[in-house]
């Protein structure tokens, strides 16, 4: 996947906070001096409360001078069905031939630990391993040419996933008439299981006519692309009493890669595979109700565009269909079992046909 509160300004000396008044007005700093600066921001002597610090540790940057250790687990489950005719028409009415209803249910499971660490006020650094479980359940109506056949077959997979390294640096702090801008880049590595090599195996269905081809299934599922990918974003994010707003933009692109074999069959196939880049954006905002205790909610896009495939010795391709649009509406909470550590949970529901019809996240971020 990919909030900030007020602008939060570690000073080297005293971990001073620069902190819009308006926060306070919502309850979501504790009581503290003020001071008005030259360049119109509020200096505060405190920290700020724990809903402030989680809303910007998950929708922008802490830049904490203590190391935050984030374990976390997410869900996510999408269910897609495909109609396929084989025949013809007659009299404009009546279809005469072999009726497929073929459907897959896909579940995700993710385990990831992120490690943060704030080096300076304005630079934090990110590392993010991941464990990807997947289970895919695939059926089909029809088999046999009968209408009432089912069909269906399991598949599951769990390993590793790809590994992602980032940095996050501050490129102005919040004042009045301005947001908090951070800068993001991060490198993707292929340390997860890739797809592009995976055998198939398809189910022969008894009927009284005999064996018939009806369920084409793959005999393992992928934990990741394959591929190096560089990503590059501008997150913001402003004080408006009583609420915090945020939004982000960002790119990832995915660097070509030559694969022995990228054959789903028994015959082995060389090739190079150009994942096609995405574009994100993504916006929403956040209530600290009060120290411990904060909502929010969201908007996120995702468009990938598509990828070329080129085999040892022919052209470029592209593969139809996979250019996807995937957006989303998500609604979060965080709470603040201590001062150091938190409770962060999260529901996104799909609002396309590319993206999971739901998703659901939650993470433990404690810090040393």
């Amino acid at each position: 996947m990919q909030y900030n509160n007020s602008t939060s300004k570690l000073q080297s000396a005293g971990h001073r906070f620069l902190l819009p008044l308006c926060l306070c007005t919502a309850g979501s700093l504790s009581s503290a001096a003020m001071a008005q600066g030259t360049n119109g921001e509020v200096v505060r002597e405190a920290q700020p409360s724990q809903s402030v610090q989680n809303v910007l540790r998950e929708e922008h940057a802490l830049f904490s001078d203590r190391l935050t250790i984030e374990p976390g687990i997410s869900y996510s489950y999408s269910n897609s069905s495909e109609l396929a005719l084989s025949g013809f028409l007659a009299l404009d009415a009546i279809f005469l031939g072999n009726i497929s209803v073929d459907t897959v249910e896909s579940h995700t499971t993710t385990f990831d630990v992120s490690t943060r660490y704030g080096v300076t006020d304005r630079l934090e650094l990110e590392l993010v391993v991941p464990y990807v479980y997947r289970s895919s359940h695939y059926e089909t109506i029809g088999a046999g040419g009968a209408t009432g056949g089912l069909v269906e077959e399991t598949v599951s997979q769990g390993d590793l996933g790809d590994i992602s390294a980032g940095l996050y640096y501050r490129v102005f702090a919040e004042t009045p008439s301005r947001p908090d801008v951070v800068w993001n880049f991060s490198v993707r590595a292929p340390t997860g299981r890739h797809p592009y090599d995976i055998r198939t195996n398809t189910r022969i269905v008894d009927v009284e006519e005999g064996g018939t081809e009806n369920l084409t299934v793959p005999t393992e599922l992928p934990t990741g692309n394959g591929v190096w990918g560089v990503s590059t974003g501008l997150s913001f994010l402003k004080t408006v009493d009583p609420a915090i707003i945020f939004a982000n933009v960002g790119y990832t692109h995915n660097i070509a890669r030559d694969f022995d074999d990228i054959n789903s069959s028994d015959q082995t196939v060389p090739g190079e595979i150009n994942l096609g880049d995405s574009i994100r954006l993504g916006f929403g905002t956040a209530f600290a109700l009060n120290e411990r205790f904060s909502l929010s909610m969201s908007f996120t896009h995702q468009h990938s565009l598509e990828t070329n495939v080129t085999v040892e010795g022919g052209a470029e391709q592209s593969v139809i269909g996979s250019s996807a649009n995937a957006a989303s509406f998500n609604f979060g909470a965080t709470y603040g079992l201590s001062d150091s550590t938190s409770i962060v949970t999260s529901l996104g529901v799909g609002l396309t046909d590319d993206a999971p019809d739901f998703t659901l996240n939650f993470r433990m971020p404690f810090q040393i």
